[in-house]
């Protein structure tokens, strides 16, 4: 795998890494340019992403970092480290942009180790406290927010389907799937699908599904 961050931090954290049968850190990197050019050579199968405090409390420049890693080596996964763990707008942004997971800076070596394992594995991994926050801030509106067809929608972008192949079950073009899709993340107050899978869960939707999803079990 791949780590990126500050020297001292960097290095620690490549010592607990390697301190653990089966994983190797093969390459290190300061910034998106570098971790772009790291994941090129080396095709990793975790890129780790450590917190900078010059990053700034935004996680901005993380996300530059998992831009750089998917255009260099999409199939390489990546694990944001964030500085407190609950900056729930910032690691939704950092998942937006394609991170496979986040934990926080203060985690146990141990769930540090297991999250590396879970994201390589293809497992998205989130730390428990920013889900139950993320939770927690989705359940202030509940499903009659939400118009039906507009449920339709939302439970199939939670379940993973495209906008095409939404609009193909619902009659619609892809293009007003997507016109949907951002009208319901205003009205939720939400920015990813992180936090739309996290608000279908809080409101049983998968449990429930609205319409069609509801054949899906």
């Amino acid at each position: 795998m791949v780590v990126c961050g500050m020297g001292v931090a960097r290095a620690g954290t490549k010592l607990l890494i390697e301190s653990e049968p089966g994983l190797e850190v093969v390459a290190e990197a300061i910034d998106a340019e570098e971790a772009g050019g790291k994941a090129l050579g080396h095709r990793p199968d975790v890129v780790v992403i450590g917190p900078n405090p010059s990053f700034g409390a935004d996680l901005h420049t993380q996300v530059a970092i998992v831009r750089a890693v998917r255009g260099s080596s999409p199939q390489s996964k990546t694990l944001l480290m964030s500085l407190t763990g609950d900056d729930v707008a910032a690691i939704a942004e950092g998942v937006a942009a394609g991170a496979d997971g986040s934990i926080a800076l203060g985690s146990s070596g141990e769930a540090f180790l297991r999250a590396i394992k879970l994201v390589a594995e293809g497992h998205g991994e989130v730390s428990g406290d920013v889900v139950k926050k993320i939770i927690d801030r989705a359940a202030e509106k509940d499903r009659s927010a939400l118009p039906d067809q507009d449920l339709e929608i939302l439970c199939g972008v939670a379940h993973g389907y495209t906008s095409g192949e939404i609009g193909e079950q619902l009659n619609m073009s892809a293009r007003t799937i997507e016109g949907h899709r951002l009208e319901i993340y205003e009205e939720l107050g939400i920015s990813s699908r992180s936090e739309l899978v996290a608000w279908a869960v809080a409101h049983d939707l998968f449990t429930s599904p609205v319409g069609y999803y509801a054949d899906l079990g």
